[in-house]
């Protein structure tokens, strides 16, 4: 049973998600994995922890998101800017701030919403290789995709009612992969991206697990 709309504006509230899953460049990021990765070291984090980006400019670098689900957090209030699906990069920004002198204060953090695997190169090796390989339009590319699904994520989730902001987010989860969403707490995941109470995301969730919209096992959302 599907979740019942709050009202018709409700339909438009997951553009970003869907434009985002249907516009990735991936060409453009796997033509930027090819070329990190042989020069690149391994790297992991487990679920539901956080990645802080190092400030200085000796230690920042790319991670190569190769299996996994990632969310891009404020590093001062964990909230969360944009979900990252595998294959992708991470640190584009945060590396540029740090290699520049751009003030901590912007950087951000990864959390792992499931058990992330891939690799980590360092900023100026990977500039080095953009450089050789003239791979600075594929960046672009991605990092301009990134801003456009930025832009319409944060018109969906400003001056909206608490119901719809749930049930967006619930929808969006109904569509990740069944692997990767047992791995994640739904009530966790809500919160992170909003600026709901603990005690008003579950009462939504109790109301739509009461008129049979959703089952929630063990804090997980299944179909």
């Amino acid at each position: 049973m599907s979740i019942p709309a709050a009202s018709p504006s409700t339909d438009q509230a997951l553009t970003s998600f869907y434009y985002g899953r249907q516009t990735k460049p991936l060409f453009a990021v796997k033509s930027l994995l090819s070329a990190f990765l042989p020069v690149s070291s391994p790297f992991a984090l487990p679920r539901s922890t956080y990645y802080r980006f190092p400030p200085t400019r000796e230690e920042s670098g790319i991670i190569l998101i190769e299996e996994g689900i990632a969310s891009v957090c404020h590093a001062e209030k964990s909230m969360v800017v944009s979900t990252i699906f595998a294959p992708s990069l991470l640190g584009l920004i945060d590396g540029y701030g740090a290699f520049n002198g751009i003030p901590e204060k912007s950087h951000c953090s990864v959390f792992a919403e499931t058990d992330l695997r891939g690799r980590w190169i360092g900023h100026q090796v990977a500039v080095e290789i953009l450089n050789e390989k003239n791979l600075w339009q594929e960046m672009a590319h991605i990092l301009a995709q990134r801003l456009m699904v930025l832009r319409m994520r944060s018109q969906e989730m400003v001056g909206v009612d608490s119901y719809p902001m749930v049930r967006t987010l619930l929808t969006e989860l109904a569509d990740y992969p069944e692997a990767y969403r047992r791995q994640i707490n739904a009530l966790s995941f809500i919160q992170r991206r909003t600026n709901l109470s603990r005690s008003r995301v579950m009462s939504i969730l109790a109301e739509l697990r009461k008129g049979g919209y959703i089952t929630v096992h063990r804090g997980c959302w299944k179909r």
